[in-house]
């Protein structure tokens, strides 16, 4: 599962790299070119089985494929992507491994339908209760500076890097857990939150101090 995950990291890539309007939207948002290859920012392209067929010619089994959730099956036995259309964030765990991803959907691909960002699901591999978005790169500057800096999605922690605050990092479509804190807690007891000031960032502020 690992290794689905890291050639799906792979094949988003390379993928971001060939597609002009994924890379103008990475523009857009302010996102250098350094800090896209640092967190290795990729590209889900639109098609139903791009990476699909992708995987499968390197060799990995389509029931594998299917319990790292990269691929759904339909009822009539047909596979086909989780992620199309989408700007795509690489979840590594505490070590740097690839575990899931966030994928949040472009705007040519957004039908008004499609839900903003969609996350990997539950596998033995990735646990969104668990899995801290940017740790893996946050942890010194963590120690270092003394505290964490806790932001709501991913694009505030890849911004956030940017501008410096190194320390910063975010939760993965999830409320803050006990056992989110347990891992933070070995790098620093502090923890600063920084939310949007509006409702559901209110709510989610409440949450991750009924959390702490």
């Amino acid at each position: 599962l690992y290794d689905i995950n890291q050639t799906a990291a792979e094949f988003f890539r390379e993928n971001l790299l060939r597609s002009e309007p994924a890379c103008r939207y990475v523009v857009s948002r302010g996102i250098s070119e350094e800090t896209s290859n640092d967190f290795n920012l990729g590209f889900a392209p639109p098609g139903f089985e791009d990476l699909t067929v992708f995987l499968i010619n390197k060799g990995f089994d389509v029931r594998d494929l299917s319990r790292s959730g990269m691929i759904i099956r339909n009822e009539r036995g047909k596979y086909f992507d989780r992620f199309r259309g989408r700007l795509m964030f690489p979840l590594l765990n505490s070590f740097g491994k690839t575990v899931g991803f966030s994928g949040r959907i472009l705007p040519q691909f957004d039908n008004g339908e499609t839900a903003k960002y969609l996350n990997s699901p539950e596998t033995p591999i990735f646990s969104k209760s668990r899995v801290i978005y940017g740790f893996s790169r946050a942890k010194e500057a963590i120690r270092e500076s003394g505290f964490v800096l806790l932001v709501e999605g991913q694009m505030d922690v890849v911004m956030a890097h940017q501008d410096g605050a190194k320390n910063t990092v975010g939760t993965s479509g999830t409320a803050l857990t006990r056992d989110h804190l347990k891992t933070l807690k070995r790098y620093s007891d502090k923890l600063v939150l920084c939310f949007d000031n509006d409702f559901a960032g209110r709510q989610a502020t409440e949450r991750s101090i009924d959390a702490a």
